[in-house]
C-alpha cells in the first residue's frame, strides 16, 4: 500500500517528466527555425563552380590530364597558390643571407676597428 505523500511524490516526477519533453520539442523546434541554410563548412570547390555551369562526367576528368584539372581549379578557387611553397623557401633563403650577410660585415668591422 502506498502512502499519499509516495504517490504524490511521483505525480510530480511525472509532471517534472512531462515538462522537461515539452521543453526538448520547443528547443528543436526553435533549433530548426534558426539554422542556417548552408553549413558553415561549405567545400570551395563547390563554392567556385557555380550551378548554371556544366560539371563534366567521370570520365571526361579522368581522361584529361591532371595538370590541366588542376591549373583550372587555380585559376577558380583564387590566387596562383600553384607556387607558394617555392616562393616562401625562396623568400626566407634570400632574407636569411642577407641577414649573415650583414653579420658578417658587422664582424668584420668589429674585427677591423678594435
Amino acid at each position: 500500500m502506498e502512502s499519499e505523500r509516495l504517490r504524490q511524490l511521483k505525480q510530480q516526477k511525472q509532471l517534472i517528466l512531462d515538462h522537461l519533453d515539452w521543453i526538448n520539442q520547443e528547443i528543436d523546434r526553435e533549433s530548426i527555425a534558426t539554422m542556417p541554410s548552408k553549413s558553415p563548412r561549405s567545400n570551395r570547390l563547390a563554392e567556385a563552380i557555380p550551378e548554371d555551369r556544366e560539371v563534366a562526367s567521370s570520365l571526361e576528368i579522368e581522361s584529361s590530364p591532371s595538370s590541366k584539372v588542376a591549373s583550372d581549379l587555380y585559376q577558380e578557387l583564387g590566387p596562383d597558390a600553384k607556387n607558394a611553397a617555392a616562393e616562401t623557401r625562396r623568400g626566407c633563403l634570400i632574407i636569411s643571407a642577407v641577414a649573415f650577410t650583414a653579420l658578417a660585415a658587422l664582424g668584420a668591422w668589429v674585427i677591423y676597428y678594435y
